[in-house]
Formats: structure tokens, sequence, C-alpha cells
């Protein structure tokens, strides 16, 4: 028997008149946030990852820099102390 922390798919037994059924139960997944400040990211998609991987690239992310990774506040503070050092 596998882990319980390695396994795959949740299932739930369900009792029914008939006989007892074994239901799937998708994960669920988080929102995506950002990687200094911890706020949530705008415009980047979530939800099961079978929806998500059905979106063309533009659909779920959005096309600038660091996009799905910081939140455009952070981006701004980075690029700007970026710019200040290299001076």
């Amino acid at each position: 028997m596998v882990r319980p922390s390695l396994r795959v798919a949740k299932t739930r037994m369900i009792r029914t008149p008939s006989r007892t059924k074994i239901k799937r139960i998708s994960k669920r997944t988080k929102k995506p946030h950002c990687s200094q400040c911890g706020a949530i990211l705008h415009g980047v998609a979530f939800g099961p990852q079978n929806r998500v991987r059905k979106m063309s690239r533009s659909e779920h992310l959005p096309t600038r820099i660091h996009a799905g990774y910081m939140c455009s506040r952070c981006l701004k503070s980075s690029i700007r102390t970026k710019v200040r050092t290299s001076i």
C-alpha cells in the first residue's frame, strides 16, 4: 500500500440504496501568490489542472516579464532598484 502522503486521487465511499460506490474527489488548487510579498496574483488562471491546461498561454498568464511569479507592485520596485544600482 502506498503511503497516504503519496496517494494521488482521494476517494470517498458513498452509500446508495443499491450499493456502495467509490467517488473520486479532485484536488483543489490554491490561488497563485507573489513570491516576495505573498499577495494574490490577479489575471493568472487557477482551478482544476485539466481546465487550466486547455487554455491558451495568453488566457492564463499576463504577457509581461515575471508574469505568474511576482505582482506588479513588487516588479516595479525590483526594476527600480536594478536600474538605480546599475547607474
